[in-house]
């Protein structure tokens, strides 16, 4: 299985959020901290509905400014 990477990662989050219906990662959203980080994977998982998978990747240090 290959790493996943992120996806043009943002400046001013600590977490991108990624999400499959298959076998594709695809970029979804960013979280600021880990509670942001926890409901809005459970709003998309509402919102998407069975099937989805869900996954927070940390982001580097470098792009934490403003956190």
């Amino acid at each position: 299985m290959s790493t996943i990477t992120a996806y043009e990662p943002e400046f001013g989050y600590k977490y991108q959020l990624l999400c499959r219906l298959g076998r594709v990662w695809e970029h979804c959203d960013y979280a600021k901290d880990e509670q942001e980080r926890d409901y809005l994977i459970g709003e998309y998982r509402t919102a998407y509905g069975a099937g989805w998978e869900f996954l927070a990747l940390k982001l580097p240090q470098k792009y934490w400014r403003g956190v």
